[in-house]
């Protein structure tokens, strides 16, 4: 049988840990988004559209993606636009009742049909944020943000930052997507078969089983977190329930399945303890600084058993 690898230390992940997960391609990839966004505006005429007329704001209100670029100028999202419609349902500057919350392609509908709904729409994106009537009804937070007349004043340059800032969210999400493919070309490079989903033996999703989810050689458990969230301690906890039942179906079925955790991201150095965790509670330890582990473990503990 091979040698097996080494198992990291506590130390030695902890002293490794990647903080910032730094990507080219995937810098590019919001770099694209961002360049779409500033051609997009500038096809509705957002930039440099009469805020003095009414018609002209009409226009960019009914435009295709007309709306959902006038948000994004303002930084306000389509959820929180949609309740803020609702506060202008409940408190009768729209005709029709409050009995259920329009979503967007209603709202879109109801401006292309509705003069009327339009037009308050329009001051409400112009100058909500001066709006007495508002102000006990919606966060300041919000309300602030209803100031389009002041942005469309702004820069291209501005404007790439707001978009940019809008995309956090994608950004954020992305880099796990990121950090798993590359788990996933360590994986494919040995031509080895896996799959992705919910365990039958662990009873919880895995993001990697070679070969398979119904019969495995290898788990491998990932998470990055650049930022940090409750939500940590709970993922801590149901890698270590996984890793538990892993070891029993182990003991009950002799066989000699392994448990590899992947955590990496400066969000676990507030978390220390649930880092600890996670490194102590699996077979192997793995982080973007050591993938080499990830064709060390399965030449041990596949190649060796097909």
């Amino acid at each position: 049988m091979n040698q097996l690898p080494k198992k990291l230390t506590f130390e030695e992940a902890w002293q490794s840990i990647t903080i910032f997960f730094v990507d080219d391609q995937l810098e590019q990839e919001i770099e694209n988004k961002v360049n779409r966004l500033l051609s997009l505006a500038e096809e509705t005429n957002l930039t440099t559209a009469d805020l003095r007329s009414t018609d002209e704001l009409l226009k960019l209100l009914r435009a295709e993606k007309g709306l959902e670029m006038l948000l994004r100028e303002i930084g306000l999202s389509e959820e929180k636009f949609m309740r803020i419609v609702s506060v202008l349902r409940q408190v009768g500057r729209v005709t029709e009742r409050l009995d259920s919350e329009w979503n967007m392609a209603q709202i879109k509908r109801r401006l292309k049909d509705d003069t009327n709904f339009a037009q308050v729409v329009a001051r409400l994106l112009l100058e909500g944020n001066c709006d007495t009537e508002l102000r006990p009804l919606i966060p300041a937070y919000y309300l602030e943000m209803l100031n389009l007349a002041a942005r469309l004043k702004d820069s291209r340059e501005v404007r790439k930052v707001r978009y940019k800032q809008s995309l956090i969210g994608t950004y954020s999400g992305r880099k796990g997507y990121y950090v798993e493919s590359r788990i996933k070309q360590r994986i494919q490079s040995l031509g080895v078969p896996y799959e992705q989903g919910r365990s039958p033996l662990v009873l919880v999703n895995v993001d990697f089983a070679i070969p398979s989810l119904s019969d495995p050689k290898i788990l491998i458990m990932c998470s990055f977190q650049e930022t940090t969230s409750s939500g940590q301690s709970t993922k801590a906890r149901d890698m270590l329930t996984a890793y538990n039942r892993l070891r029993e179906a182990n003991s009950r079925d002799r066989t000699s399945r392994v448990f590899v955790n992947f955590a990496d991201g400066g969000g676990w150095l507030a978390r220390k303890q649930d880092y600890k965790r996670l490194v102590e509670n699996c077979d192997y330890f793995v982080n973007l600084k050591h993938l080499d582990l990830i064709q060390e473990i399965i030449k041990a503990h596949f190649r060796s058993t097909s």
